[in-house]
């Protein structure tokens, strides 16, 4: 099926070779390998044509993204939340951690975070991350204020949270089983430091800093790797730990077999009632197909066609996968108007 095909690319085909950021979260049912280095990883080359290597990486468990509408106990606490990103461990016990998200005309913000011991609701102030695509250089700094729970132990937080596009070159990840990735990433640093009090009596009882990395690959529209510091610290409550975290992209940096989004065209994006997409190199299509933020498919199709109806489906966002001949594939993402 060679030619225009109609397919999607979220909210902006240009990023990819444009050091722009099309959207924060990962694509539907993301699988993440939960990899250990054999040294701390150099991440600290920034600017413009960074170089990152990161070798002797061991494999370990696996994280799965999932994405779902918040429900009504979830909507009442953690109020304007549009959906909800669960982060599935796998391997031993599984866990889940639960990050709240509201994404609207004005951006998208973090309204609260569920992980381990830990339950952070951002209910006076949500956690501003950006209007995207965010592009090279954009700085989103600002306050984040709410309630938390740990352990049995209630109280308010404060603090400040910033997301920055502060890089963009080229990621390395040798691997002595599969082809090395090599591949143009453009990075999103996000940093919040909160201090935590127990009104009236006890103010600034611990504090959490955090810094999160993620690398999205240019090519495949998705988070490449991902990489997060976290460190809480409270005598009142008896705690000083730091936890790091690092993950690939299971599907993305294990395998090269991708399609160079800019080979495609899709337009119009926002879409109202049809999406169609232009092969630039007439790339033989064998089949498309789109699914939801909750990962259900709503669209297949291995009939050539240069125009897709989109009229039914509800307003959001969506990803169109489609699959060369080859075997090829690339994803991505438009909204529906």
């Amino acid at each position: 099926m060679k030619t225009k095909l109609l397919l999607v690319a979220l909210l902006f085909s240009f990023v990819t070779y444009s050091q722009t950021i099309s959207s924060f979260n990962s694509d539907p049912n993301t699988d993440f390998t939960i990899v250990t280095p054999a040294a701390a990883l150099d991440q600290s080359p920034t600017g413009m044509n960074a170089i990152w290597t990161f070798n002797n990486l061991t494999a370990g468990g696996t994280n799965i993204d999932t994405y779902a509408p918040p429900t009504a106990a979830e909507l009442t606490t953690y109020p304007g939340t549009t959906e909800v990103l669960s982060i599935t461990t796998q391997g031993g016990t599984p866990t889940v951690s639960e990050f709240f998200q509201r994404t609207d005309g004005s951006g998208t913000y973090i309204t609260g975070a569920s992980q381990g011991d830990i339950v952070l609701n951002y209910s006076s102030t949500n956690a501003f991350v950006g209007l995207f695509p965010l592009n090279f250089g954009a700085n989103n700094s600002g306050t984040a204020a709410g309630t938390f729970t740990f352990m049995g132990t209630s109280g308010t937080f404060t603090g400040t949270f910033t997301a920055t596009v502060e890089a963009y070159g080229t990621l390395n990840i040798p691997d002595p089983t599969f082809p090395d990735y090599s591949s143009p990433v453009t990075r999103l640093r996000i940093d919040q430091t909160l201090s935590f009090s127990i009104p009236p009596i006890f103010n600034n009882i611990g504090t959490l800093t955090q810094t999160t990395y993620y690398y999205y690959d240019n090519t495949a529209d998705n988070i490449a790797f991902r990489y997060t510091n976290a460190t809480l610290v409270s005598a009142f409550l008896g705690i000083n730990q730091t936890t790091e975290t690092y993950e690939r992209n299971t599907a993305v940096t294990l395998s090269r077999n991708t399609v160079d989004a800019s080979n495609f065209q899709l337009y119009p994006n926002p879409a109202k009632d049809f999406i169609t997409i232009d092969s630039k190199d007439n790339q033989v299509i064998k089949s498309v197909s789109i699914v939801d933020m909750q990962g259900r498919n709503v669209f297949s199709s291995t009939v050539e066609t240069e125009r897709i109806s989109v009229s039914n489906l509800q307003q959001g966002m969506y990803f169109v996968t489609l699959e060369t001949e080859t075997g090829a594939t690339t994803t991505k993402k438009f909204m529906k108007q």
